[in-house]
């Protein structure tokens, strides 16, 4: 105690002062901020977790009503709604009250984490500071003083030495304090406090408040999505399938048309008739032929004895023959002129009628 009180006696009155505004004043009233800060931080978590066990409070926290307020009056839907932004921002706000003083909890957070360094760095100052003084005091001395008289030398080098010590002693006090307030800030970790803070409050927000205020789920809303789409969509094939009803109706209307025009032709025409007219002359052509063989298988019963008689009227019926297969053949080419117009069909009767009128007189001259 004595040791402290000569300590004491030695530092001055100017640096006892600075060491009691700078280091010892900030360190107790950070101190004190810091559990403060803690302790309103750890109330909202409580109340939080309180408001999703769904247990119901008498009065429920400034922070949490605004946030409740906020949420309510904006329009967003839940699907665009950023909770995690919407409650940084409504945390940047909060405040809390220390003597009568209302004071944000960021700025406070942020001073008591800063402060440790802040009293190192003024030890340091002050350290720095007497070294100074004292060699530029030590120097003074050293030059003034005789060497002979040791007692005097002794005795004038003590003083800057103990003055050296003062500066130390400052020094080490802010280190003390830093260190309390380092160990302190473990103890009352604010910043674990605010994450369980938001992160309840968030669970709390997203999982029973908003389904509150907004009672259509993420499916409905989906589901109510999907029949507008599923709508438009059914109207678009309507749409699709009447153009192309209307299309294809419009094409077998042309086609019926068409096909009537056609047919309107052929009942204008005369080839119904034409093709009536070939008939019978090819029946009768038939009658002809047949009566033709009969002739001549009597001709060949006749002259079976005579040799040259029979091969002049085998070459005949080689000819009546091949005149038939041009019969034929023209009959077949009168059905393909029958499917052209009225002067192809006009060519092939003619064609018949002077092949059959060579075979009568061909006939008649046999």
């Amino acid at each position: 105690m004595q040791q402290i009180l000569s300590i004491l006696s030695l530092i001055p009155g100017y640096l006892i002062f600075l060491a009691i505004v700078l280091v010892i004043l900030p360190t107790i009233v950070a101190i004190l901020l810091r559990f403060c800060l803690y302790r309103h931080l750890k109330h909202l978590a409580v109340t939080a977790r309180r408001l999703l066990g769904g247990v119901k409070q008498e009065s429920t926290p400034k922070m949490i009503t605004a946030l409740e307020q906020r949420l309510a009056d904006s329009n967003l839907n839940l699907d665009q709604l950023n909770t995690a932004a919407v409650i940084e921002g409504t945390y940047s706000q909060e405040k809390f009250y220390f003597l009568g003083l209302s004071l944000n909890c960021d700025f406070i957070d942020s001073l008591c984490r800063i402060l440790p360094n802040l009293l190192l760095s003024f030890g340091l100052l002050g350290t720095f500071l007497g070294i100074t003084f004292n060699l530029s005091s030590l120097s003074q001395t050293i030059t003034q003083i005789d060497i002979n008289n040791v007692r005097n030398l002794v005795e004038e080098l003590n003083r800057p030495l103990q003055g050296m010590g003062v500066a130390f002693t400052t020094s080490l006090v802010a280190i003390a304090c830093s260190s309390l307030l380092t160990v302190l800030n473990l103890f009352w970790n604010t910043q674990v406090a605010k994450v369980s803070l938001l992160s309840s409050i968030e669970d709390y927000i997203d999982n029973i408040f908003l389904p509150r205020i907004q009672p259509i789920s993420s499916l409905e809303s989906a589901i109510s999505q999907f029949s507008q789409d599923f709508d438009g969509m059914v109207h678009k094939l309507g749409n699709t399938i009447e153009e192309s009803m209307t299309k294809a109706l419009s094409k077998i209307h042309h086609s019926a048309e068409t096909f009537e025009h056609a047919a309107n032709v052929i009942d204008n025409s005369q080839f119904p008739e034409k093709l009536a007219s070939a008939t019978n002359h090819l029946a009768i052509a038939q009658n002809q032929f047949s009566q033709s063989s009969l002739v001549l298988q009597k001709s060949t019963q006749s002259f079976e004895h005579n040799l040259v008689s029979m091969q002049k009227l085998t070459k005949k019926f080689l000819e009546l023959n091949q005149k038939v297969n041009n019969i034929e053949q023209q009959y077949g080419t009168l059905v393909n002129l029958n499917q052209e117009k009225n002067i192809i069909e006009q060519s092939g009767l003619k064609e018949i009628q002077q092949e059959l009128s060579k075979l009568i007189i061909q006939m008649n001259n046999q």
